[in-house]
């Protein structure tokens, strides 16, 4: 369980700008998930030694922030 902890801090602590991330841990089902910035990960204990992380993101691609493009002068 302290691996899923760890995980799910490591991911939140790796943001680059400041966003808020929540993180639950579900003990009866073997899951850690952190949530935010436009992402979920879940973490899940499969096996005593194996692990495996989904990472899903919310929302459309936008290669120009959500503000889209914005032409000089405008």
């Amino acid at each position: 369980m302290r691996v899923f902890v760890c995980l799910g801090f490591l991911l939140a602590a790796s943001a680059a700008n400041a966003q808020t991330y929540t993180t639950t841990v579900d003990r009866s089902n073997n899951t850690v998930t952190t949530t935010g910035g436009g992402y979920t990960a879940t973490t899940t204990q499969t096996s005593r030694s194996t692990y495996t992380t989904t990472v899903t993101r919310s929302g459309g691609y936008q290669p120009m922030g959500r503000g889209g493009y914005n032409p000089m002068g405008r």
